[in-house]
């Protein structure tokens, strides 16, 4: 039965009647689970194949691992934006959607440098829906015998609130803790147009809100030259997620020529694992950073109304990259005091429709580039694939464009009197 679900759902981009379509929106596997995971925790990180959780750093505040904010030195606030562009094709018919929504910002405040105590807080996105399969497909319900067509759409998602500490209790031991506040809404909207004007069409509507809260749990050790002169290139950070059960409620409104009809709302569990993510940085040079990532997500745990959710598997995400610092010494020319960035990535995603494992990989690149004093332009670019052809499935190739500013500010800082 959940195989044709899913295979329903899929009808009208698996055999569209024109050759390509266009317009705004995302893929049309954001309709499973709770929708398009969002995993770089900024602009920085999807420059160099989302990696992170071992990099230090005063002028980026990294939303998965506050033990990393350590070495903030100024008050800084970051805002990003993101662009996706999806062409997906089922091997024949290809279309192509796409959208450009905020994707954040954050607030680090460094109450006590010395000792690594920062506090952080803001907001940044957890997971996206955004289809659109309307195309000129029909499909013929045996119980009615009429031909129709059927549009599914779907907006909306989960966002995270965040509020976190971080505190250094050595120079190369930071650790940090952090509160997470997960709510949003979702729409799954599926629009029935007969091909006879002789009949009337109709619309259901479900809206599910839902809320609830997780914890993070961080460390980072790093300048660990005292332990082994081996280890002082090297960093290495973990961090831990905790689980947890929103609450889900759930309405449906029925639209039939004039007549709307809304159901009561009723209230049920989300529950969402545990996440955990480890990284290792190593300084090849003064100028040369090289990190790799991995993060994984025990998804087949999570459940809905007391069952697993459909089409869902667990996820891993594995990734690369590299950075080639900006030089600091005043006189240098931009080109110098850019921040280059590549990085590649692979993913196990969380989705396995009808039982199917859909995968990705991505290359990226990026650069930070200096505006004034210590405000920073970050852009990021990744092209990769997701899914296959095969077995009646939908290939995505997806175009990313990422961008954050962050502005630095020095606040709480005690200056000696004359």
């Amino acid at each position: 039965m959940r195989r044709s679900f899913w295979l329903l759902m899929m009808v009208p981009l698996l055999f569209p009647a024109s050759p390509v379509l266009a317009g705004s929106g995302g893929s049309i596997y954001s309709f499973m689970g709770i929708g398009d995971l969002r995993l770089a925790p900024n602009a920085r990180s999807a420059g160099m194949g989302y990696t992170g959780y071992a990099i230090p750093g005063p002028y980026y505040i990294n939303t998965l691992s506050p033990a990393t904010w350590s070495r903030i030195d100024r008050a800084r606030i970051e805002a990003g934006m993101l662009y996706e562009g999806f062409n997906s094709t089922n091997g024949t018919t290809s279309r192509f959607l796409a959208k450009a929504d905020f994707s954040g910002a954050m607030i680090a405040l460094p109450v006590s440098p010395k000792r690594g105590f920062v506090v952080a807080a803001g907001f940044t996105p957890y997971s996206k829906v955004d289809y659109n399969t309307y195309t000129s497909a029909t499909f013929t319900g045996t119980a009615d015998t009429m031909a129709y067509s059927i549009n599914h759409t779907g907006k909306g998602g989960i966002s995270k609130g965040i509020l976190g500490l971080s505190w250094a209790p050595t120079r190369s031991l930071a650790v940090g803790a952090g509160i997470n506040y997960l709510f949003g809404t979702v729409e799954k909207t599926s629009t029935m147009t007969p091909r006879s004007s002789t009949y009337a069409g109709g619309t259901q509507n479900e809206e599910t809100t839902m809320n609830g809260t997780t914890f993070t749990a961080s460390a980072l050790l790093d300048s660990l030259g005292d332990v082994s002169p081996i280890l002082a290139p090297f960093s290495f950070g973990i961090s831990f997620t905790t689980g947890s059960t929103l609450t889900a409620t759930q309405r449906y409104t029925y639209l039939f020529t004039s007549l709307r009809d809304t159901t009561a709302e009723t209230e049920s569990d989300l529950v969402i694992p545990a996440s955990l993510g480890f990284g290792i940085a190593y300084r090849a040079s003064d100028r040369v950073l090289l990190a790799a990532d991995i993060s994984t997500q025990a998804w087949s745990s999570a459940e809905y109304r007391g069952k697993p959710l459909d089409g869902i598997r667990n996820s891993t995400l594995i990734g690369i990259g590299m950075e080639r610092v900006p030089a600091r010494e005043a006189g240098q020319p931009l080109l110098d005091r850019i921040a280059w960035r590549l990085g590649a990535l692979y993913q196990a995603t969380y989705f396995a429709p009808g039982g199917e494992p859909v995968n990705a990989w991505a290359v990226t690149a990026g650069a930070g580039i200096p505006v004034s004093a210590d405000t920073r332009l970050n852009l990021a670019v990744e092209y990769g694939s997701r899914g296959t052809t095969g077995k009646s499935m939908i290939k995505d190739n997806i175009l990313r464009f990422s961008a954050s500013l962050t502005i630095s500010e020095l606040w709480f800082q005690r200056f000696e009197e004359e």
